[in-house]
């Protein structure tokens, strides 16, 4: 009989030192979900106790247990759990003590009445007598974040590969195998991230650029040249082959025009047949590119209306520049139909031919002064034509990534007076396989260094600076690089080189 009272008791503590049976703790849960959400809103109908292990910081003195359970509510009406003005989502994660990746059936816009919602949720007791009592709110404390996650000193990477070692030994033997599929499934893509990032580091990041003798390629070279991240500047036909470059993968970095870059964007245009590319973000501006009409100095041609009849070059087909020249003339009231000829042909090219009498006028976007233009004025006399002031305003208030602009005379060495023209934004776009850290890396390496760009065979690299990186941009900003120039742009320093007109943003907001 004494044995049998030994047992009797040695099996009573242990279950004291076990914490709450099923049914009080049921009673509990139901209880703070009953003070956590509207009256009528949910009922408990199952839990099932997982366990407990004792509280490591339980105050001196005071024995704590930690309760693990799965429970299932069920809701008696329909209910908004995401709505603002409503406990929601975070009265459930204080009631249950659970975090938000331990919660399953919570609807986006609202869940309806009978749909279940499952939870895998904590408690915490403390002993007093011979019972347990709830520690008030019981909720869910996320786990601290390591050093680097936090603005602590940084302690390098065996730092936080420690920080990364203690928090997965400190998870619960006991855990569900969601909970550590998940843990296992965030490690692989740190790991699978950081060999990613290395490979790129170590060979470059590929940038697509722009035709040879083009102010993209020469930018893009200039800033390969400079010491800091390894930049691999590609020859292309230009900014819409780039726009599609990046979307498919092949590179990291892209450049092209806010008009390009919009209308890839919105899935509009010559992207009309890929669709919208929602994803798409830009670094940042980088310089205006005012739209250039060349004709020779002796030409007759004095107004874009009078290219009707001519032989114009609008530039090849997969340049950004090209799409841009055909809406300027559409502004003007001219389509293809309008000319005698419509040449697709390069910048140099088309030059050569002004300069041979093959070609009566040249449309390019780019950077002004251009050094393909100025180099021309070596062999012939150049003008540049003005646009209207009707076409003008038409194309700045399209809100498709134009503004205003003058070319102020002097710009080349035979222009005697200031040229009225639009221009948009050569903005560097960044690819979706890129993380925040490299964004950021990259957004202070190319807008927060003083180069000499000229010197560097760029001049419109002159024009880079984080004062004017938000400058004329179309399509979002990448929230990393935002951050980054945050911390580079000086509040008292004014923009420089800013167009004439505010620039034109889209109705989207800036996300990753």
């Amino acid at each position: 009989m004494r044995t049998w009272l030994v047992v009797l008791t040695a099996l009573v503590l242990v279950a004291c030192r076990a914490g709450p049976d099923e049914s009080a703790l049921k009673k509990d849960v139901a209880e703070r979900v009953a003070q956590a959400l509207p009256p009528g809103t949910v009922s408990l109908t199952a839990l099932e106790r997982r366990g407990s292990q004792s509280d490591p910081k339980a105050p001196a003195g005071e024995t704590r247990r930690v309760v693990y359970f799965d429970t299932e509510l069920t809701l008696d009406r329909d209910f908004d759990f995401g709505a603002w003005d409503s406990p929601g989502v975070a009265g459930v994660v204080s009631a249950l003590g659970t975090g938000p990746r331990g919660l399953v059936g919570i609807t986006s816009g609202g869940n309806k009445a009978g749909d279940r919602v499952i939870a895998h949720g904590t408690a915490l007791y403390k002993r007093e007598g011979d019972g347990w009592m709830p520690v008030v709110s019981g909720g869910f404390t996320p786990t601290p974040s390591p050093d680097y996650a936090t603005t602590l000193a940084q302690s390098g990477a065996v730092g936080i590969l420690d920080s990364m070692r203690t928090i997965v030994s400190n998870v619960p033997k006991d855990v569900s195998p969601v909970t550590r599929a998940l843990i296992e499934e965030e490690l692989a893509s740190a790991n699978a991230s950081i060999r990613a990032a290395l490979a790129r580091a170590t060979k470059g990041y590929a940038i697509a650029a722009g035709p040879e003798h083009g102010e993209y390629l020469r930018f893009a070279q200039a800033l390969s040249e400079a010491k800091g991240a390894r930049i691999v500047a590609l020859i292309t036909r230009g900014g819409d082959e780039n726009l599609r470059m990046l979307r498919d993968g092949k590179v990291s970095l892209a450049l092209s025009q806010a008009d390009a870059a919009l209308a890839a964007y919105e899935g509009k245009g010559s992207f009309a047949d890929q669709g919208p590319y929602p994803t798409l973000r830009a670094m940042g501006s980088l310089y205006p590119e005012p739209v250039h009409v060349i004709v020779k100095g002796d030409s007759a041609i004095t107004s874009v209306a009078d290219l009707a009849g001519r032989r114009v070059s609008v530039g090849p087909v997969g340049s950004a520049s090209r799409g841009t020249a055909l809406r300027v003339l559409e502004a003007h009231g001219l389509n293809e139909k309008s000319f005698r000829q419509v040449l697709d042909l390069p910048l140099n090219e088309a030059l050569v031919g002004l300069r041979q009498k093959e070609v009566d006028a040249v449309i390019q976007v780019i950077g002004a002064p251009a050094d393909s233009v100025r180099d021309a004025l070596t062999d012939v006399p150049l003008r540049l034509v003005p646009l209207s002031e009707r076409a003008v305003a038409t194309l700045a208030a399209s809100k498709g990534g134009y503004f205003a602009y003058t070319i102020p005379k002097g710009a080349y060495a035979t222009q005697k007076q200031d040229v009225r023209t639009i221009a948009t934004a050569a903005l560097l776009l960044v690819g979706s396989d890129l993380g925040e850290a490299e964004i950021g890396a990259l957004t202070r390496y190319v807008f927060g260094q003083a180069r000499d760009f000229a010197a560097r065979g760029s001049v419109q690299g002159t024009k880079v600076s984080a004062a004017n990186a938000r400058l004329g941009l179309s399509i979002p900003q990448d929230v990393a690089a935002s951050r980054a120039l945050d911390t580079l742009a000086k509040p008292d320093t004014a923009p420089s080189a800013a167009p004439s007109a505010a620039p034109v943003q889209p109705g989207a907001a800036p996300a990753k």
